[in-house]
């Protein structure tokens, strides 16, 4: 798989981030290769979480997204994604600039997402509703033939914990030509 756009999909604590991480401590994308919604939130408005702020996270998000796609450099999307509007913008940039986009699709029981999100500590911890809502966005929007409507080339199911496999384990394992 080309140099592209790579989105991770699934709700809070489905392990996202920390296989991001993971990709970049072994070497598989540069750490500019990886932006995150929460991280931009927090260089832009420090720890705090309003959703007003949600307008400027996401359009910094699209212009870094954007220069990585226009240099055709990889990117791989660090946020929820579980929803059509939120992969449609960022599946319009990949075919401005002629790349493929992929999903690395994050399916993890509602029993675990709960159980780490309750291990994380201050602003990273999701009130559980909003988990277990995001989990089920996950479950209705993210079909196979969905993601290949909207103009996904590759859909990646990553193992978890399931098989017996961490997202950092995990990142191990999933390897594309970034």
């Amino acid at each position: 798989m080309p140099a592209g756009l790579i989105l991770l999909v699934g709700p809070p604590a489905a392990g996202k981030s920390t296989f991001a991480r993971a990709w970049v401590e072994r070497g598989r994308i540069d750490a500019d290769g990886v932006v995150s919604c929460d991280s931009i939130r927090n260089e832009l408005f420090g720890a705090r979480v309003d959703v007003g702020d949600d307008p400027a996270v996401f359009g910094e998000m699209d212009l870094r997204v954007a220069a990585r796609l226009a240099a055709a450099l990889a990117v791989v999307v660090d946020a929820t994604n579980v929803m059509p509007p939120a992969r449609a913008r960022m599946i319009a940039w990949a075919r401005q600039h002629g790349r493929p986009v992929t999903v690395l699709r994050f399916r993890v029981v509602d029993e675990v997402l709960v159980r780490r999100n309750a291990g994380r500590t201050g602003d990273a911890r999701v009130p559980t509703d909003d988990v277990l809502r995001y989990a089920a966005v996950a479950a209705q929007h993210t079909a196979d033939a969905q993601l290949f409507d909207e103009g996904t080339d590759v859909v990646i199911d990553v193992p978890g914990e399931a098989e017996g496999v961490s997202p950092a384990e995990a990142a191990a394992i999933i390897r594309l030509d970034v």
